[in-house]
């Protein structure tokens, strides 16, 4: 009874709060309110996923049960990459997660590391695995502007120039020495350590054709079964649409297209 009266005290409090200063008690986000926010700014706004502990949907058992963003039983670091690309955070750690959790072996790579962002993720998300992270880290390499295809414009201009190493690694702040550069034009950069190893997981952010296609013919065959290739900007550089639909016609793989800002594609390895 106890419990009962103080439950109607509150809620009466708010209501009357909430009739002065609506602003304080804000009514609880759903599917029209968030649509008709989204439609008043001109911009569409993403849901968090069911297993993010703060969205409306969130369920602690089904988490419990069979893991959420960590696999069951464990806490990993999660990470975001942009704030405005949460759907690409969520799917790379969510892929980190099945080749954690179906124990596929092998490395992680990210070739296209720029200043770190996506590396910060895949690093602190899986410290135990090697991640090699192949780049010029000075921008493009001249010399793959003229093996594009299709020229666009913005694939023939000089970009991601405002990188180096030490940038790198302090925005990954490596957990431990996992984290490896490797430095240069791509594939000449390989070294005989790297051509030795098998990979469980692939971040290929080269934007352009010639670099995009090299890492598709590295690192697929060395990739293990149960394994994923992500391709970023699938739907949105002409050099990695085009790298990705030729590679396709000559292999089998699964390849999944996904809805984040630059389009990525997924190709897994059966």
């Amino acid at each position: 009874m106890k419990t009962s009266l103080a439950f109607r005290a509150r809620h009466l409090f708010k209501k009357i709060i909430k009739y002065f200063c609506p602003g304080i008690f804000p009514d609880r986000a759903t599917f029209e309110s968030v649509a008709q926010s989204a439609s008043a700014f001109g911009c569409e706004l993403q849901y968090m996923m069911d297993i993010n502990s703060t969205s409306h949907w969130h369920s602690a058992e089904f988490v419990a049960r069979f893991g959420g963003y960590s696999p069951p039983g464990e806490e990993r670091t999660l990470g975001r990459i942009r704030a405005g690309d949460r759907v690409r955070s969520d799917m790379l750690m969510l892929l980190l997660r099945q080749i954690i959790v179906r124990q596929v072996p092998g490395a992680l790579a990210e070739l296209g590391v720029h200043r770190g962002d996506s590396a910060r993720l895949l690093h602190h998300y899986c410290p135990e695995r090697k991640f090699y992270l192949f780049d010029t880290f000075a921008g493009f390499a001249k010399s793959d502007f003229a093996k594009e295809s299709l020229k666009m414009g913005f694939n023939e201009e000089q970009q991601f120039t405002d990188t180096n190493v030490r940038v790198v690694l302090e925005t990954i702040a490596p957990r431990n020495a996992h984290a490896i550069p490797i430095v240069g034009w791509f594939p000449a950069s390989v070294t005989p350590e790297v051509a030795a190893e098998t990979f469980a997981f692939v971040h290929l952010d080269a934007d352009l054709e010639a670099p995009t296609a090299a890492g598709l013919d590295f690192f697929w065959p060395r990739l293990s079964p149960g394994g994923f290739i992500v391709v970023h900007d699938y739907n949105s550089w002409p050099g990695a649409r085009l790298a990705v639909d030729r590679f396709l016609t000559q292999n089998r793989a699964a390849a999944v297209p996904m809805s984040d800002k630059s389009g990525s594609i997924v190709l897994a390895k059966i």
